[in-house]
């Protein structure tokens, strides 16, 4: 009897588990983290990650006394994945080869992140706050159908621009979006409101989610609140104090000349990171914590400024996937970010979200992104996340005319 594999693929490391009988992941093991170019060329990056860390899994199974067949499942929440129309698909295909998978079931890792933490069909939003942050929401939508053909045609047809104007109207009002472009393709990735799109080759995007991302881009330009974010501010603070600006800790100095190195040398220990700067940037998030612990009062406002971003980029993903709503809307959050004390970031976090979101039903996780990845395995199970799983089972039959 074949074997699922389930896949939580980061920037930092990935970590993947042979999946029981009972659906649940079992022991983990981590790998290396996938290439940070996107696109086609980060292709056989991703395979090479996605390959070691599966035979770890496989080997880390076997010697937990589980019992390992053929990888015949694989499952996988990719970072980087959420929007795009060519990798999945060519990831599929190298994994096939690979491995001898079956079946490859690939999506973005806050898709993987949602199905993990809020498992309820009807959908709602989960903020993911780790290295980076976003906040992703999806609920079920139904599509428009071109008579005579099937939902998988008319789906296709609105994403196409087959379905005509008024057609489009009544999927916005479904979707409970107005104006042009609320569906369609083009919605898809960080900022985007839209529904699921058809891709190339081999297998199929469902149509029947509606999607909103808020944040989610990148260290540079956005992320805030994340790991990131929090690690660059508390260096900050520590070089301020080093240098006799206003606005420095003398605590988290002392803690980058314990944990990290000299001050005079940060830049060059920063750029030189074996994880890249981005990663061990984040990972100072942990001093930053214990510096708030010890009562300095620059680190806790890091973290109070780091908990009501991150709420107001729930909130504001809950408004725009579900505009106008009286009615509850399920609100979860994951991440390694909230391993920091509840006091310093969840805490806040929740209070932010109920201040300024009342209809917000707020919801602890039920489970990480692991377990998410092994639960959209099962068609049956995606729910409101269908329309943003590529599952290589699905493959396009010809049309039949007359």
């Amino acid at each position: 009897m074949g074997s699922l594999v389930a896949v939580d693929g980061g920037r930092s490391r990935c970590r993947a588990a042979v999946v029981g009988a009972d659906g649940r992941p079992g022991p983990v093991a981590d790998g290396p983290g996938l290439p940070p170019q996107a696109g086609p060329a980060a292709v056989e990056g991703i395979i090479e990650a996605l390959g070691a860390t599966i035979a770890s899994a496989v080997v880390t199974a076997a010697a937990a006394r589980h019992e390992v067949g053929q990888v015949e499942v694989v499952s996988a929440g990719l970072a980087g994945l959420l929007g795009t129309r060519d990798v999945a698909p060519a990831v599929a295909a190298r994994l096939h080869e690979r491995l001898g998978a079956a079946r490859i079931v690939l999506c973005g890792d806050v898709v993987a992140a949602h199905a993990g933490a809020l498992p309820d069909p009807d959908g709602g939003v989960v903020l993911v706050a780790g290295t980076g942050a976003v906040a992703f929401g999806a609920v079920p939508v139904k599509v428009p159908e071109r008579e005579g053909e099937g939902a998988d045609a008319g789906t296709e047809a609105v994403a196409s621009g087959a379905v005509g104007p008024s057609d489009q109207r009544e999927a916005r009002r479904r979707l409970g979006m107005a104006g042009p472009g609320a569906v369609g393709p083009g919605g898809l990735g960080p900022g985007g409101v839209g529904v699921g799109g058809a891709g190339p080759g081999g297998g199929v995007w469902t149509f029947d989610s509606a999607v909103a991302c808020v944040d989610g881009w990148g260290h540079l330009l956005g992320d805030v609140g994340s790991g990131f974010w929090v690690g660059r501010r508390g260096l900050d603070a520590a070089l301020r104090a080093h240098d006799g600006r206003s606005g420095g800790s003398p605590l988290l100095a002392r803690l980058v000349e314990r944990d990290v190195g000299p001050l005079d040398h940060l830049p060059e220990i920063a750029a030189r990171a074996g994880a890249g700067p981005v990663a061990a940037i984040a990972s100072f998030s942990a001093q930053v914590a214990e510096a708030a612990a010890a009562g300095d009062d620059v680190a806790r406002y890091i973290w109070l400024e780091a908990a009501t971003a991150l709420a107001d980029s729930a909130v504001a993903c809950a408004r725009r996937l579900y505009p106008g709503s009286l009615t509850p809307v399920a609100l979860s959050w994951v991440g390694g970010l909230f391993s920091a004390p509840d006091s310093l970031l969840l805490d806040p976090f929740l209070a932010r979200v109920r201040s300024t979101f009342p209809a917000a039903d707020l919801m602890p996780p039920a489970a990480d992104a692991l377990t998410g990845a092994a639960r959209l395995a099962n068609a049956a199970t995606r729910g409101a996340l269908a329309g943003l799983v590529y599952d290589s089972s699905r493959v396009r039959r010809p049309r039949v005319t007359a």
